[in-house]
């Protein structure tokens, strides 16, 4: 039997990623300077030189095998590489420790994510498109990300708000950087290889367009309308604050976009809410409730890449009865062994369709990625989601949440939600704001309405359900009044003597 026609378990997933997801959730490292870098690069369609930037930052390197700090770039090399970028009006160069005190500060602002490094791939936390390199660990998101902004006959809203604060060089980050951002060459940032073949799979299908020029996917198509809505109302805000709003937002849209995949494509398939913890997982039954729906995110990831596998497989082996003969036809391989390993484990308990589908998975995940523990997509989102702010710590104890994650949001955060939901001039009542929050993203905080949803873990009412998640119902509703207070403090809402909440982005505020 020829095997010709079936894809290898790590060929098969990466395809299903960029068609489903539109990158590759395989870096489990991926922070959003990352994503904002690849989104610039993107936008802007430039790269550049990033080593003399680099060197002025990385004065010292830690030796982390040895636990000591070793000088790797001196000021003196600094001084003789670079002579007229630091000397004054009389060509004198700056006493030594100014110069320290001057990288110093250089690292803490534009490498405050600590993804800066002389060679290999770096990213610096971005304020001008000369800071734009050609580091790609956000392994296509930046880029899924750029075209969902730009797809549709529609104005292109955020990404000229972009362009135009990547253009402006009177902001302090920039002014940082000045001195070394003209030593570095620029260059097209063309695409190429396997990223030409993910944007060509991603036009196609995942932001396929309408007779109406409209992203047909409805859940990139209510995101696309939100994060215009957010960069119209941004345009006369503060630069470095706008574009941290903006990529928190990618962020968060691409968590949205991944969990609600399986609804889109799927019939029955599960569409998770996001149950927003209030009371900083200090109230359990809200802190494992909250925790269960990010759970049901997962799941809903896993089952959308089980349901492809078995497409795939389905279509090119046809009757069970062949599955033998494809593992024996398999070529001698890591993958071959692990394959038949996984298939007659599961096969003693499971059809073998079913073993062999998820035998596929494991070996799947497993060889995507330059690390098998970075391979399985939960991974990725679960860290990009800590690093950006709302997945938070279950609770402090134990193993201090960096794997058991709770949705949470912090002021920053429920101030970019309120600016994409609530257009100016057009205030909201807070149960109407409420849910906008709940149709837009699957935000709920435990309204009475929102009972059943979480006991069912899913935003489709009249679903089936599998599992119940259990409550105290004065939590929730402590949690929607934490909530409301939560606006109200940062001046995004106002309670009157009736009762009313109005959610508001007018009266000149700016976020």
């Amino acid at each position: 039997m020829s095997v010709v026609s079936i894809e290898t378990p790590d060929v098969l997933l990466r395809r299903i990623y960029d068609e489903e997801f539109g990158f590759l959730p395989t870096n489990k490292s991926m922070k959003p300077v990352h994503v904002a870098n690849g989104l610039a690069r993107r936008v802007v369609g430039a790269t550049n030189d990033f080593r003399p930037l680099a060197k002025v930052i990385r004065q010292y390197v830690t030796k982390q095998k040895a636990g000591y700090l070793e000088e790797r770039n001196p000021n003196a090399a600094i001084i003789e590489a670079y002579p007229d970028k630091f000397q004054d009006l009389h060509r004198n160069p700056p006493p030594d420790e100014r110069l320290t005190s001057f990288r110093a500060l250089a690292k803490d602002t534009l490498g405050a994510d600590g993804a800066v490094f002389e060679s290999g791939q770096s990213s610096f936390t971005l304020s001008h498109q000369r800071m734009i390199t050609n580091d790609v660990s956000d392994n296509g998101s930046g880029d899924f990300l750029a075209g969902l902004l730009t797809a549709g006959s529609g104005p292109v809203v955020a990404t000229d708000l972009l362009r135009d604060l990547l253009d402006r060089d009177t902001d302090p980050w920039t002014m940082i950087a000045w001195p070394m951002l003209g030593v570095g060459a620029t260059s097209d940032a063309e695409l190429s290889g396997v990223a030409r073949t993910r944007a060509e799979r991603v036009s196609a299908d995942l932001l396929a367009v309408g007779k109406d020029g409209q992203i047909s996917s409805p859940t990139l198509r209510e995101l696309r309308r939100r994060f215009d809505q957010l960069a119209s109302h941004e345009k006369q805000g503060e630069k470095l604050t706008t574009l941290r709003r903006l990529v928190l937002f990618g962020c968060f849209a691409i968590h949205v976009h991944m969990i609600h995949r399986c609804a889109d494509v799927m019939r029955d398939g599960p569409r998770p809410p996001i149950l927003l913890d209030m009371c900083d997982g200090r109230r359990r039954s809200l802190r494992e409730a909250s925790a269960a729906t990010l759970e049901a995110g997962r799941r809903a990831i896993e089952q959308l890449v089980v349901f492809r596998i078995r497409e795939h497989l389905a279509s090119v082996l046809g009757e069970e009865e062949r599955i033998e003969l494809y593992l024996d036809a398999l070529p001698d391989t890591p993958d071959k062994q692990l394959i038949v390993d996984v298939y007659r484990a599961e096969r003693a308990s499971v059809g073998a369709v079913d073993a062999l589908v998820e035998a596929y998975w494991k070996a799947g995940y497993s060889g995507v990625g330059p690390k098998a523990a970075k391979g399985y997509p939960w991974n990725a989102l679960r860290e990009l989601g800590r690093r950006s702010g709302y997945l938070s710590p279950y609770d402090d104890r134990g193993r201090g949440g960096k794997e058991h994650k709770r949705y949470g949001v912090n002021a920053e955060f429920a101030e970019v939600l309120v600016a994409s939901v609530v257009a100016p001039g057009h205030p909201r009542q807070f149960d109407e704001f409420l849910d906008d929050l709940r149709d837009a993203y699957g935000i709920v905080v435990g309204r009475q309405g929102d009972f059943d949803i979480v006991r069912r873990n899913d935003l489709r009412l009249g679903a089936d359900l599998p599992r119940s998640v259990s409550f105290n119902e004065n939590d929730l509703r402590l949690n929607v009044n934490q909530f409301r207070d939560l606006l109200v403090d940062i001046g995004f809402a106002k309670t009157y003597a009736d009762g009313r909440t109005i959610v508001t982005t007018d009266e000149g505020r700016q976020l």
